[in-house]
């Protein structure tokens, strides 16, 4: 158990890393899960692991198309696949969370950090509004499952 928290805390690092500066975005996530530790209640860990669930995907699309077809006529078909491997989905789940998020260099990033994952949490945030959209789409293509992938 302890190494899949460590697995997610390095996913969170990486993801949030500009320009190779992966020390800087240690402290901010370090600085942000103990901003949320006195914000709340809960445990810092297990608002984390709630939001992560919250924003956990099921499906992604694959789009694809018809090369051999000129440019105007091609047709690009979303496919909706299966994510089997569990840390795919949490590596989603973290992009979902950290999109909503500008990247810019800012002094208050930990902040906005915070934030979306107390947002996420209660289930209301960006990153589930995403995973909504993208578990209705690939509802939608639904017929598209005959190129089902497993």
């Amino acid at each position: 158990m302890k190494k899949k928290s460590l697995d997610i805390k390095s996913k969170l690092i990486n993801n949030i890393t500009l320009d190779g500066r992966k020390k800087t975005s240690e402290k901010i996530l370090l600085k942000s899960l103990k901003e949320l530790q006195k914000s709340s209640k809960k445990q810092s860990k297990e608002l984390v692991k709630l939001a992560l669930i919250q924003s956990t995907p099921i499906f992604k699309l694959h789009r694809i198309s018809n090369k051999k077809l000129k440019k105007k006529n091609r047709r690009v078909r979303e496919i909706p696949a299966f994510i089997s491997k569990m840390s795919a989905r949490t590596s989603l789940a973290i992009k979902f969370i950290l999109t909503s998020i500008e990247k810019k260099k800012s002094n208050n990033f930990y902040l906005k950090l915070k934030e979306n994952l107390l947002v996420t949490a209660q289930a209301k945030g960006n990153a589930v509004k995403l995973k909504n959209e993208l578990q209705k789409q690939s509802i939608l293509h639904k017929r598209f499952f005959k190129y089902y992938r497993w």
